[in-house]
C-alpha cells in the first residue's frame, strides 16, 4: 500500500492557492449569496443534487466552456473519483470512477466497460464518446458507484450521464470560438427558438468543430496528437398542454485523430539501419530507456508509419414523456451506427530493424496494426413511475438492447516473427452479437418526517454469440540454403474457427435508507449490487472466454448546507468485487480480459463550495483510495527480456495483494472564480488547480517503473471581459501553467510498454457572442 505522507499538504496547497487567487482586496468585499441549486437526474426523476442517495459530481455547460475542455478525456479529477486517460488509438480512452475502470486501452474492442455512458438518456455501448468534442452541452453528470438497478448492465463502477442543451421557447443562439498556442482550434454555434406561435413545437441545432495540429516533435513522419472533429445535431421538442413531451434528437459525426505513443522500455539491443548497429533484439519491458524524461518533457516523438483513426458516427433518439394522472410514462428509444478504421505504430519508435540473413525484402519497423471496426446498437427503455410527493411512491421499467460489433479484418505485424524473421502478419476477422433485456422495480416508502427506505431489483438476462478466426502469414519470403524456401504471403498458422455462445442472467438489488434532518442536512446509508455480463476476446489470449462480475458496494454520505452560501458533502464506501474483468496484454498483439477472483476497495470523498461574497466562487474535492487484489491469477511475461520477434513465453502469476490499475490513492481539485465589473464591462478571473498520484497500468509486476505513471499537478488560468448580459465574452487562457508533463495511459504492444503523454503548457484566446 502506498503512503499518504503528503496529502494534506497538497490538499491545503490547492485551496490556498485557488482561494488566495481568487479574493479580491477587502474594499471589494460585499455580501454572500447563496449557492445554485443542481437539478440532476440520477434517479430517473428530476431531484436536487443535495437530496439524491448518490455520490454524483456535476459539471455545467458554463463549467466546460469556461475550462476549454473539449472531450471526456479532459474531465479527469474535476469530477472527484473520475479518471481519465488520452487514447493510444482506435478512440481507445476508457474511464474509471473510484479505481475500476479499462485499464490497459480499449484494446479488447467487444469487452463491455464498467463506466456506462448515456448521452440523452441512452446508453452508448462502445468507447466513442470519450474521445469526441463536446458539442452544445447542458451538464454532465457523474455517477460514482454501482448503478445496476436504475442504469443496468455494465455500470458497476458508475455512470456519465450527458445531457444536450435543450431547445428553447424564445429565439436564441450562440457562437464561440477559441485558438491555442499548440494549433488548437474550435468553433461551435447553436441557434434554439420556437417553431409555432404558441411554441409548442421548438428546435435546437448546433454544429461545431476543432482542427488541432499536435504537438511535439516527429522526427521520422507527420506531426502526431492532431486532428479534426465534426459533428450536427438537431434537436426537435414537441409538447402539449395535456403533459405531453416528445424529444426527436439527431447527430452526425465525423473525426480523424492522430494519437502518438512513447516507446518507455529500454530497446537499445535492437538492430537499427538508421545508424548501421547490430544487436541481439533483446528487450527488456521493465526497465525505463535512459532518455525517457528528455523525449517525455520535450515530446520528443518517433514513429515511421501512419498513426489514425478515422470515425464516422450516427445517432438517433426518441424520448418521449407523458402524465398519465399522478403516474409519469417515459420511453427512450435510441439507434447509433459507426464505422471504424485506423492504422497504428504499434512499437512507439522509429526503429529500422537490420534484416534478417536470407530475408528478401525490408523490414522497416518493428510492429503495427491496422483495423476496420464498425459497430450498431438499439436500444428501448420504458418506464413508469408515480408521483414521488407522497408517503409511498414506486417505478417499474423494462429494456432492450441489442448490439452487433464487427472487427474484419484486424491485422496485427510483428515484423521481426515468423520464418527467418521476415515478419508475420496476424489477420482477425471476427464479429459479436448481443441480446439483453431487463426488469426493474424500485419501491420508496416514508417511515416518518425525516426517514425514508427505498429498495430496487433488476433482472437482467444477456446473450452473446461470438465468431473469430485467425490467420498468419508471412511477409517478406525467407530463402537459406537448401529447400526450405518460404514465400511472402504463406500461411504459417491457421487456428481453428471460434463459434462461441453464452448466456448470462443476474439479479441485481439496491437498498437505501435516507435521513432528511432538515433542508440543510440530509444523510444516507445504501447497498448496490452491480453485474457486468462475461464474454468473449477479440484477441484469443490465453482463454477465449471470460465469467462475468460482481460487486457489493456500502457507501454511507452526508450533504449539508450549513450557510446559504456554502454546501459540502462527504460520502466513504466499501466495495467487493468477484471475478473483476480486468485487461491483460497479449504478448503477439491486442488486449485480453481476465478475471480476478476477489477485490476489494475503500475510501472517502469530499466536496465543496462556497460563495462567501458577492462575485466568488469556489468549489474544492478531494477523493482518497485504498485498493487491493485479494484473490486471483493473470497471465504476465515470464521473463525480465526476451528476443523481440519471437513469441515470450507466458505465464500464470498471483497477483494477490497488488493494488488495482487506475485507481489513485489521492485526488485533488480546486478551482476559485471571482466576477466583478469596471464600469459597463464584466471582468472575471479563474484559477483552477488539479492533482492525481501515481497510478498504475497493469496487475502483474509492480515493482517496475514502467507500468506505472508518476504523480501530477495542473494549474489553469483564465481572464475574460464581457458584457454584464453575456451578449458577448472575450478571454484569454492558459492550460498546464507549469508544464507538467506526465503519461496518461500506459498499455502494451508486443509485451512492451507504450504512452499517450499530457498535452504541454499552452496559451490560448477564446470569444464568445450570444445571438
Amino acid at each position: 500500500m502506498r503512503m499518504l505522507s503528503s496529502t494534506p499538504g497538497v490538499y491545503l496547497g490547492f485551496v490556498a492557492t485557488a482561494a488566495t487567487f481568487s479574493s479580491p482586496s477587502f474594499s471589494q468585499v460585499e455580501a454572500s449569496e447563496p449557492i445554485e441549486e443542481i437539478v440532476v437526474t440520477a434517479q430517473h426523476r428530476e431531484e436536487l443534487a443535495k437530496n439524491v442517495p448518490i455520490a454524483v459530481s456535476v459539471v455545467s455547460g458554463e463549467d466546460l466552456r469556461r475550462g476549454e475542455i473539449r472531450s471526456l478525456q479532459e474531465l479527469g479529477a474535476r469530477a472527484t473519483g473520475l479518471v481519465t486517460t488520452d487514447s493510444v488509438n482506435y478512440g481507445f480512452a476508457p474511464l474509471s470512477i473510484r479505481g475500476v475502470g479499462g485499464a490497459n486501452g480499449g484494446g479488447n474492442i467487444f469487452a463491455d466497460e464498467p463506466v456506462a455512458v448515456y448521452q440523452d438518456g441512452a446508453l452508448v455501448a462502445r468507447l466513442r464518446m470519450s474521445t469526441a468534442d463536446l458539442l452544445d452541452i447542458k451538464r454532465i453528470e457523474v455517477l460514482r458507484g454501482p448503478q445496476g438497478v436504475l442504469f443496468g448492465r455494465n455500470s458497476t463502477a458508475g455512470a456519465v450521464l450527458i445531457h444536450s442543451a435543450e431547445p428553447t421557447t424564445v429565439l436564441s443562439g450562440h457562437l464561440r470560438g477559441s485558438v491555442s498556442s499548440i494549433g488548437t482550434f474550435r468553433m461551435q454555434g447553436a441557434v434554439s427558438g420556437p417553431i409555432d406561435d404558441d411554441a409548442r413545437l421548438s428546435f435546437r441545432l448546433a454544429g461545431g468543430g476543432s482542427w488541432r495540429e499536435g504537438f511535439g516533435s516527429n522526427a521520422y513522419g507527420e506531426r502526431l496528437n492532431g486532428g479534426h472533429d465534426a459533428r450536427l445535431r438537431a434537436f426537435l421538442r414537441f409538447k402539449t398542454q395535456d403533459k405531453v413531451q416528445l424529444d426527436l434528437i439527431g447527430e452526425i459525426s465525423r473525426s480523424r485523430n492522430e494519437p502518438g505513443t512513447i516507446a518507455i522500455a529500454d530497446l537499445s539491443d535492437m538492430s537499427d539501419e538508421r545508424d548501421g548497429f547490430f544487436g541481439g533484439n533483446v528487450v527488456f519491458p521493465f526497465v525505463p530507456r535512459e532518455d525517457l524524461a528528455d523525449v517525455v518533457q520535450n515530446s520528443r516523438f518517433a514513429l515511421n508509419r501512419p498513426t489514425y483513426t478515422e470515425l464516422r458516427g450516427t445517432s438517433l433518439t426518441a424520448r418521449g414523456e407523458a402524465a398519465i394522472g399522478k403516474l409519469n410514462l417515459v420511453s427512450i428509444t435510441s439507434y447509433r451506427s459507426w464505422k471504424l478504421s485506423g492504422a497504428q505504430d504499434s512499437d512507439g519508435t522509429a526503429i529500422d530493424p537490420i534484416e534478417p540473413p536470407f530475408v528478401a525484402g525490408r523490414i522497416g519497423n518493428l510492429g503495427d496494426n491496422a483495423a476496420l471496426l464498425r459497430d450498431s446498437q438499439f436500444s428501448q427503455e420504458l418506464r413508469l413511475a408515480s408521483s414521488d410527493d407522497q408517503q409511498f411512491s414506486w417505478m417499474v421499467g423494462g429494456y432492450w438492447f441489442e448490439e452487433s460489433n464487427q472487427a474484419n479484418p484486424v491485422h496485427i505485424n510483428n515484423r521481426l516473427a515468423g520464418a527467418g524473421g521476415g515478419g508475420t502478419t496476424a489477420t482477425f476477422r471476427t464479429s459479436q452479437k448481443t441480446s439483453s433485456w431487463a426488469g426493474f422495480l424500485n419501491l420508496s416508502f416514508r417511515l416518518t418526517d425525516t426517514l425514508s427506505i427505498s429498495g430496487g431489483l433488476r433482472y437482467t438476462n444477456e446473450r452473446k454469440d461470438f465468431l473469430n478466426s485467425l490467420t498468419v502469414r508471412q511477409i517478406n519470403a525467407f530463402d537459406p540454403p537448401g529447400d526450405a524456401f518460404i514465400p511472402s504471403g504463406q500461411v504459417l498458422v491457421k487456428a481453428p474457427d471460434l463459434a462461441l455462445s453464452r448466456t448470462d442472467d443476474n439479479v441485481a438489488s439496491r437498498l437505501v435508507l435516507e435521513w432528511h434532518a432538515s433542508n440543510r442536512l440530509y444523510g444516507f446509508i445504501s447497498y448496490n449490487g452491480g453485474f457486468k455480463s462475461g464474454g468473449f476476446n477479440a484477441f484469443r489470449g490465453i482463454d477465449p472466454e471470460f465469467a462475468p462480475e460482481g460487486i457489493d458496494a456500502f457507501e454511507i454520505g452526508i450533504k449539508v448546507d450549513p450557510l446559504p452560501w456554502l454546501r459540502g458533502e462527504a460520502t466513504a464506501f466499501h466495495y467487493a468485487y468477484r471475478d473483476l474483468q480486468v485487461r491483460t496484454p497479449v504478448p503477439t498483439g491486442g488486449i485480453g480480459i481476465e478475471s480476478l477472483a476477489r477485490a476489494r476497495l475503500f475510501g472517502g470523498e469530499i466536496e465543496l463550495s462556497a460563495a462567501p461574497i458577492a462575485g466568488l466562487k469556489f468549489d474544492a474535492g478531494l477523493a482518497l483510495l485504498n485498493t487491493k487484489i485479494l484473490e486471483g491469477r493473470v497471465s504476465a511475461l515470464r521473463d525480465e527480456s526476451f528476443v523481440f520477434g519471437t513469441a515470450p513465453p507466458v505465464v500464470l502469476v498471483d497477483v494477490g495483494g497488488n493494488e488495482l490499475t487506475r485507481a489513485p490513492d489521492l485526488q485533488a481539485y480546486a478551482s476559485g472564480r471571482y466576477s466583478w465589473k469596471i464600469g459597463g464591462i464584466a471582468a472575471s478571473a479563474q484559477l483552477t488547480a488539479r492533482h492525481q498520484s501515481s497510478i498504475f497500468f497493469l496487475e502483474t509486476q509492480q515493482q517496475s517503473p514502467t507500468f506505472r505513471a508518476k504523480s501530477w499537478q495542473e494549474f489553469e488560468l483564465r481572464l475574460g471581459i464581457g458584457d454584464p448580459e453575456n451578449k458577448w465574452e472575450v478571454a484569454v487562457f492558459a492550460r498546464n501553467l507549469t508544464d507538467n508533463r506526465h503519461f496518461t495511459q500506459i498499455t502494451a504492444f508486443f509485451g512492451l510498454p507504450n504512452a499517450a503523454l499530457n498535452a504541454p503548457r499552452s496559451f490560448g484566446l477564446a470569444y464568445s457572442r450570444g445571438l
